[in-house]
């Protein structure tokens, strides 16, 4: 016995599937039409500009060889009155687009011809599109592609996917770019466009320049809600189709702010599409939009939680035999490693006392190749500062170090040895006694100087601008993507496996990351450049990456001066054959205080 199931016929007044998708389709022309009609009168009101030497004048034929077929046909594209034909015949075809409800041959030839022009004219004059015209050439090519399936509905059901998926995709984007820009972050962003000549004078502008608190919680709201745009799919309908309002609404109000009475169509265009994919649970086949969704969310869940399993395996690795060793303090322990003489004839009783201080935010390990070199005649020490992997303690640097050098039990000269904002920790304990010693010698490598780094902390936009990198590490971080992107730590530094693994996961560990945050806005820089030339023995190490800011520095600190050539801030220490440099400068050091 075979059971069969009827579909319930549809009653009267209720939209069928072809009918909502034919809707759709229409929803999303008509802003597009209604953009090239009022670009296109736009350019055909301008033609004078277009004979002028600026910015519109066609420069498609620079390239091409004179003479040759190229050359004439792209000196034609570049000539003034090429606009102004191209304008008309997208003038056309736009009105017949708009007019072409309904009529899948009109809005197909309409959208070929659209994006022929738009094509043509950006060859012609490559710049000054904006991201609605982006996503209204988008549009129009998706339009065209589509065209080529043979069964409308399908055409129709996979353009409308297309659009709803680019739409998703931009507004995404856009707020995540925005999240790590730095007047975007700092609230900027909205106020300095409104201030400026191009956008600053319509009344909406000035409304907005004379409540700054406004513009400041505009900005910050922005990129959120872009960022955020995806979640729309995981609402009702009926709500999806309200948030799809209040993002039209953004968009007119963007318009009104900055004038630009064509910027709304090309986004908004893309809206008759999401609400395609919104109403995809009434229509017969799945919902893609849905799963795509729910497996971008389950890829990033699993990236996530794949870097936090690494993190904790490299944990796992610094507390293993080759690792780094705990010591407890009053308030805590400090993760440290300890590397004794390796020549057997140097006497570890009375052998040098090499302390390494690293960089903002970066792993003892970070030192392996300076540690390798430098331990063949000395005792060499790294650690972790208060907040950074195991160290628990809120023991300032200088008690660290002092509790360290008291476990060495050798009575050598002390060396200490810094890598960018390490010159400032170092600073801070340099000038005092250490286990009832003064330090003999320094080095400095690619050091952060003081003067500059105040300089960075009072400008705001520059605050912003390390801010922003640091949402951009601490993204990476929490989604896992620095295990598969490539990255700048990836790029200049060359360890042993191990060593380079722990590197990276250390840097991207979140903790990590916030502790780093905190210690650029901590560090103190009075009295740094004073306290380091009270130790008698100074060499300044420079990246050739940052070679004339390092020789300035040096100067300040009446230092000697060392260039490691085709080097950068990172490369410097980490590149073996860089480290083998910084190694023999501070052996140099050695020989001068032993």
């Amino acid at each position: 016995m075979t059971l069969t199931f009827r579909r319930r016929p549809a009653r009267a007044g209720t939209p069928t599937p072809a009918d909502r998708r034919q809707g759709a389709v229409n929803a999303t022309m008509a802003p597009i039409a209604i953009g090239q009609i009022l670009a296109s009168v736009e350019s055909m009101t301008i033609g004078r500009l277009y004979r002028r030497d600026n910015l519109l004048r066609g420069v498609s034929a620079r390239g091409a060889r004179v003479g040759t077929l190229r050359h004439r046909l792209l000196t034609v594209l570049d000539s003034p009155t090429t606009p102004q034909i191209l304008a008309a015949v997208n003038l056309v075809s736009a009105t017949a687009l708009l007019l072409g409800r309904n009529r899948r041959p009109v809005q197909i030839a309409s959208n070929v011809v659209i994006g022929l022009c738009n094509r043509l004219n950006e060859i012609r004059t490559p710049y000054g599109r904006d991201g609605a015209d982006q996503m209204t050439a988008v549009i129009t090519q998706y339009r065209s592609l589509s065209a080529l399936i043979p069964d409308a509905a399908r055409s129709d059901d996979l353009f409308l996917r297309a659009v709803n998926y680019q739409a998703a995709l931009s507004y995404f984007v856009s707020g995540i770019s925005k999240a790590f820009g730095s007047s975007w972050v700092q609230g900027d962003a909205l106020g300095e466009i409104v201030r400026t000549q191009a956008y600053g004078g319509g009344p909406a502008a000035r409304l907005l320049r004379d409540r700054p608190r406004l513009a400041r919680l505009l900005t910050w709201s922005t990129p959120l809600w872009e960022a955020s745009f995806p979640l729309i799919y995981l609402l009702p309908e009926r709500w999806g189709r309200r948030a799809l309002w209040g993002v039209k609404g953004f968009h007119v109000a963007v318009a009104a702010v900055m004038e630009l009475p064509r910027f709304v169509w090309g986004f908004t265009g893309s809206h008759g599409a999401v609400g395609y994919a919104l109403s995809r649970h009434r229509l017969p086949s799945s919902n893609v939009e849905r799963v795509v969704l729910t497996a971008t969310a389950a890829v990033a869940l699993t990236a996530g939680t794949y870097a936090a399993a690494q993190r904790a395996q490299d944990r796992d690795r610094r507390a293993g035999l080759k690792g780094s060793v705990l010591l407890e303090l009053e308030d805590g322990v400090v993760e440290y490693r300890h590397v004794p003489p390796t020549d057997p004839a140097v006497d570890a009783d009375t052998a040098p006392v090499v302390i390494l201080e690293a960089g903002l935010g970066n792993a003892l390990d970070a030192w392996a190749w300076v540690a390798d070199g430098v331990s063949r005649s000395a005792h060499v020490l790294a650690y972790h500062r208060r907040g950074y992997g195991r160290t628990t303690s809120s023991a300032d640097p200088g008690r660290a170090v002092e509790a360290l050098v008291r476990t060495v039990g050798s009575s050598g000269p002390l060396i200490a040895v810094s890598h960018s904002i390490g010159l400032l920790v170092l600073a801070g304990h340099a000038g005092g006694q250490v286990d009832g010693r003064a330090f003999a010698g320094i080095v400095l490598v690619d050091g952060t100087d003081p003067d500059l780094f105040d300089a960075d902390r009072a400008d705001r936009r520059r605050v912003g601008t390390y801010l922003q990198s640091q949402a951009h590490t601490m993204f990476a971080a929490l989604s896992g993507v620095y295990n598969f992107a490539p990255n700048a730590v990836a790029r200049q530094t060359r360890y042993e496996p191990d060593q380079q693994n722990g590197t990276l996961q250390f840097i991207f560990a979140p903790r990590n990351v916030y502790r780093a945050t905190r210690e650029y806005f901590e560090l103190p820089t009075a009295g740094a450049i004073d306290a380091l030339r009270e130790v008698p023995v100074r060499y300044l190490v420079a990246s050739e990456e940052n070679a004339a800011q390092q020789e300035s520095l040096a100067r300040k600190l009446a230092a000697e001066h060392r260039l490691v050539p085709a080097s950068s801030h990172r490369s410097v220490i980490g590149f073996r054959e860089n480290a083998a440099q910084v190694v023999s400068v501070i052996e140099e050091a050695l020989d001068r205080v032993r």
